[in-house]
């Protein structure tokens, strides 16, 4: 007996895995993806940033995390320069809300097109957040800006500065706190699925006592963080400063740990 009659439905209301897997496998080959430029850190998260993902980067302080935003955000402009599609967004929308957004390195990093720095500064759109309400406001309007379009980078240096900072506040009651950083969680995946944005967001990060292993640390506010983004990126060193980058928590992509290193001209590999 066949699986429609089993249902009692029609067959034609029957989707095959060979359907699914077809239908997977195009929808992989039409996805947007934007390399960061080393071929380990890319290879862990499956050939570079995807179109309609979220990923959260964190990791301790000196591993590469606005490092990272500030070479994304060159290898986007490159990606659009190649873009005819006028339904796309050619921006990347910026919040810094630790004040670490420098044009400067950005010139570093696109040597040895360090003409082409007056173009890449008008795509990006930076906004200065000085707290959650203000970025929560911030992506509101975002919101508006962006109406009936697709397709553009927004970073967040970082996601958890002011909820780190509302935390220690003895004025703020945890609950406020709390419904206000899950608020600025929704607006992003909502403005992602909306807009078909690629979304990369850093974190600041805690100790981490309860597991023993590899991951040391966790993004503060984890208990929200890991209900709204499914790649998470680890960004680590060890004692003898290597670096690592990790993924962890994909739903897609299996789990990689490779080397990298940090150089002036950006994220590059390490090879031992």
């Amino acid at each position: 007996m066949y699986l429609h009659e089993i249902l009692g439905i029609k067959e034609s209301q029957i989707t095959s895995s060979h359907q699914i897997l077809n239908e997977s496998q195009s929808l992989q080959k039409k996805t947007t993806k934007i390399p960061l430029g080393s071929r380990n850190f890319d290879d862990v998260i499956g050939g570079g940033f995807s179109q309609g993902k979220k990923y959260l980067v964190f990791g301790p302080n000196k591993t590469g995390k606005t490092q990272l935003c500030h070479q994304l955000c060159v290898q986007a402009y490159n990606y659009f320069n190649n873009i005819t599609d006028k339904k796309c967004i050619k921006n990347i929308f910026y919040f810094d809300t630790e004040n670490t957004f420098r044009p400067e390195r950005l010139k570093e990093l696109l040597l040895p097109s360090v003409s082409e720095i007056d173009n890449l500064l008008k795509t990006i759109l930076v906004s200065k957040i000085m707290s959650n309400s203000a970025l929560l406001l911030a992506l509101k309007d975002f919101d508006n800006i962006i109406k009936n379009l697709s397709g553009g980078v927004l970073i967040i240096d970082s996601i958890n500065n002011h909820f780190r900072s509302d935390l220690g506040n003895k004025d703020l009651s945890f609950n406020k706190t709390k419904n206000k950083f899950l608020k600025i969680l929704h607006k992003i995946n909502e403005l992602t699925h909306k807009h078909n944005l690629m979304t990369v967001v850093t974190s600041q990060v805690t100790s981490n006592f309860a597991r023993k292993g590899n991951i040391r640390v966790l993004p503060v506010g984890n208990q929200f963080l890991n209900h709204f983004f499914s790649e998470y990126v680890y960004l680590s060193k060890n004692d003898k400063d290597t670096n690592f980058v990790q993924l962890v928590n994909s739903l897609a992509l299996s789990e990689k740990k490779l080397l990298y290193k940090i150089t002036s001209k950006g994220i590059r590999d390490l090879k031992l």
